[in-house]
């Protein structure tokens, strides 16, 4: 999980864009980004989204699923870019769900996201 604010910017490209790119580049197996409409980055002041205001830094979370070996790799390649921003690895039990809905261990792994 990275955190970010959606105002940061690298080369007038929004990092958490920048990081979605790569994770395709990388062939990652997931990634989500997730808009908050409220909270604060860091020390930065709380933000709040009204209905029509835009707040300063609205935090943004981007979750990459994939094995733990996969990310950690991945997370080096974002050193030029993350340093704005807050990183955690979570190792978790994935299941992915076939069409009659029986639960199936992905991989048979433990897989980190």
């Amino acid at each position: 999980m990275i955190l970010v604010g959606d105002r940061i910017r690298r080369d007038r490209r929004a990092v958490h864009t920048e990081i979605v790119a790569r994770a395709r580049e990388a062939g990652l197996a997931d990634v989500t980004v997730l808009r908050g409409l409220d909270g604060h980055i860091g020390a930065s002041r709380r933000t709040r989204r009204g209905l029509l205001r835009r707040p300063d830094n609205v935090p943004v979370t981007i979750l990459v699923f994939d094995q733990e070996e996969r990310l950690r790799r991945f997370l080096t390649t974002l050193a030029d870019i993350t340093e704005e921003c807050i990183v955690t690895l979570d190792t978790a039990e994935a299941y992915r769900y076939g069409r009659a809905g029986s639960a199936e261990q992905s991989r048979g792994r433990r897989d980190a996201g």
